[in-house]
């Protein structure tokens, strides 16, 4: 950033470097929202990483759909607010987990848990969770399921498929 002074000329390079370019940062800070649309397995009794192979949209290239594609890298430090969901295929087995992992450690008090009931799609929402990440850090959506054997995720319908989306909001 530019500190002005008293009598300084200013060019063009300086006030785009400064103005438009903060200006644009403000008008579209990064914002990615990710989707699984191809099933996945979640093997019992185990914390896993939805894949998610589709963008919506991502505005600063933090997600990869051919490298790590659970994943969402800052490429921008700040806090950033995350919502998603994970979706299990149909079965009355015992319960269900969602929760975010930052570099691959659970985040405090984001954990969420069902029943399942019989017959019903398992839907369960991530809680909505303020998160700091420094350039390279990672955010991930994890689910757990306890069925005895491995689960598919569901993405039979648009509104079935696990997803996830972050945004930036501060420094």
């Amino acid at each position: 950033m530019i500190t002005f002074t008293t009598g300084q000329v200013v060019t063009a390079a300086q006030m785009n470097a400064t103005n438009r370019d903060l200006g644009n940062f403000i008008l579209a800070p990064p914002l990615a929202r990710m989707r699984q649309t191809v099933a996945g397995s979640v093997a019992t009794s185990t914390w896993t990483s939805y894949a998610l192979d589709t963008e919506d949209i991502d505005r600063d290239n933090g997600h990869s759909t051919v490298t790590n594609t659970s994943r969402y890298t800052a490429q921008t430090a700040g806090w950033y607010t995350s919502k998603g969901k994970v979706s299990y295929a149909s079965n009355a087995t015992n319960r269900r987990w969602a929760r975010w992992a930052v570099n691959a450690a659970e985040l405090a008090a984001s954990r969420v848990s069902m029943q399942a009931v019989n017959g019903d799609l398992s839907e369960l929402a991530a809680p909505a969770a303020d998160i700091f990440l420094n350039l390279g850090d990672f955010v991930e959506i994890q689910g757990f399921q306890d069925s005895g054997g491995a689960l598919n995720s569901s993405v039979a319908t648009v509104g079935d498929q696990s997803f996830m989306s972050v945004r930036w909001v501060s420094s």
